[in-house]
């Protein structure tokens, strides 16, 4: 079964590829970042060291949002130096289906989860992969057991200081404050 990394081009889900590697082995592992479009410049610059540094071959993919409604969602692979702050995605997805509200945010679900899945079910076959996700030792809510579906807390006991001291000490960062997130 393929391991496959959602790279959210944070600092947890980046210390996760570097982890993934060194125990399972480069060849046995892929990364997919879902662009939004909507990003820090600084992420952009992040995700594009990350995958340098650590050999990623790192997949990118961006929402198709160009099928009707009931169409579903679909992605388009783009280049490593395509993924920037253009709003493009976030753009399409909301002439789709409307602005995100309270009770009806669907960011993420449309920009990156349904994309995903759907490159990894056209690339290895459903239920042929599992997704690993940057989630710590010591976010215990957000651990939920779900079929296909692993942690970096089942691998590594790392909790949020020791992800940001082990990016202290590499000579490039994400250079965004932890708490703003990436998305802008």
């Amino acid at each position: 079964m393929k391991k496959v990394v959602s790279f959210s081009g944070g600092r947890t889900s980046a210390y996760l590829c570097k982890v993934m590697i060194e125990k399972f082995g480069r060849d046995n592992v892929d990364f997919i970042y879902m662009d939004t479009g909507a990003e820090h410049p600084k992420t952009y610059e992040f995700i594009r060291n990350v995958n340098d540094e650590f050999g990623l071959n790192l997949v990118c993919l961006r929402g198709d949002f160009s099928r009707p409604l009931g169409g579903g969602v679909y992605y388009n692979v783009v280049d490593i130096n395509d993924i920037k702050q253009d709003l493009k995605p976030f753009q399409q997805m909301t002439g789709k289906y409307g602005v995100p509200y309270t009770g009806g945010m669907f960011c993420t679900d449309r920009m990156k989860l349904k994309p995903f899945k759907k490159y990894c079910d056209d690339t290895y076959g459903k239920k042929n992969y599992e997704t690993w996700l940057g989630i710590r030792a010591d976010e215990p809510r957000r651990l939920t057991p779900k079929p296909f579906i692993k942690y970096m807390a089942e691998i590594t006991d790392f909790d949020k200081q020791d992800v940001l001291n082990y990016w202290s000490k590499i000579p490039f960062d994400l250079g965004i404050d932890e708490w703003l997130g990436n998305c802008v």
